[in-house]
């Protein structure tokens, strides 16, 4: 039987050792994902070999095992995994699949499966240098909104997030959060709980950021880790105020993308279904959908 517990901050090193052998781009496997959401989805991780495997109990697309990522024998470590879930009396369920591994898990179990998957589900995935540069047609609005908050606050600032502005970028926090209190949900909550927990272990947790003053005062920032050398996720992008309605996300957007030289793939993330957010990671012009599945066994 797998041995689980649940993810921790010195975990770190080996989970992300597998994941970088694995070749995977997924957001849900970054580790940073995996430990600031470990009390939203009630996150369990087992070492199996030199494959991590996770365990989720949320709801819907996140509950079930995910594809053991790592080095090694594939098929035993799903055998392992099936037996596990027979032990504990459980239905046997895979979330997170993307094509590659669905292809894997129907060779290694063939028809057991019944797959389903959720547009809202997908990460997007971007290059780094079109975001960068913003150049050609299709980035002409980005440009333009970009334009925008430079000629607005021509005296802006772009810094790294680091151990002496940490307390900034919770200030952005902070205000995104109280601006939008009227229309508060659980889930805007959750976020808001994550972002406080990566802040307060952003150095443990391997996190790179970046934000914006103007007149000194912090105004938009964002968070981000390595999935692996060449990709890197971006977990929180926030502009308050006046700063978001004149441009101020597609600055940070842009200067931070800028920054990361040598990463060629930013993974956006998913929309969750919602369809504000689904326009606005659109027209980025993604460059990857990557689809993912859920696998219940019939």
């Amino acid at each position: 039987m797998l041995e689980w517990s649940i993810p921790e901050a010195e975990d770190e090193d080996w989970i992300n050792s597998c994941i970088a052998v694995s070749g995977t781009m997924a957001s849900d496997a970054s580790f940073a994902n995996i430990y600031l959401l470990r009390n939203k989805y009630s996150t369990k991780i087992s070492r199996y070999k030199d494959f991590i495997i996770r365990k989720y109990s949320g709801k819907g697309a996140r509950c079930g095992y995910t594809f053991p990522l790592g080095k090694g024998d594939v098929a035993k470590a799903l055998a392992e995994i099936e037996k596990d879930a027979k032990e504990c009396g459980e239905r046997l369920q895979f979330a997170f699949v993307t094509e590659e591994q669905k292809e894997v898990l129907e060779n290694a179990m063939p028809a057991r499966f019944c797959y389903s998957s959720d547009a809202g589900d997908s990460d997007y995935i971007y290059l780094r240098s079109e975001l960068a540069s913003l150049s050609g047609k299709a980035f002409h609005k980005k440009k333009n909104h970009f334009s925008k908050f430079v000629r607005t606050y021509p005296d802006y600032k772009y810094y790294e997030i680091g151990a002496c502005n940490i307390y900034d970028a919770q200030k952005v926090a902070d205000a995104w959060y109280y601006e939008h209190l009227q229309d508060e949900d659980a889930s805007q909550l959750a976020e808001y709980k994550a972002i406080k927990e990566a802040l307060e272990n952003f150095e443990e947790l391997g996190l790179i950021g970046g934000i914006i003053y103007v007149n000194d005062s912090p105004c938009a920032m964002t968070i981000a880790s390595k999935i692996n050398e060449n990709t890197v996720d971006v977990h929180f992008e926030k502009a308050v105020g006046e700063y978001a309605l004149n441009g101020g996300y597609a600055a940070i957007n842009k200067l931070f993308s800028e920054k990361l030289d040598g990463v060629t793939w930013l993974n956006r993330e998913e929309d969750i279904g919602i369809e504000g957010l689904r326009k606005a990671k659109l027209s980025y012009r993604p460059k990857i959908m990557l689809k993912k599945y859920s696998a219940v066994e019939k």
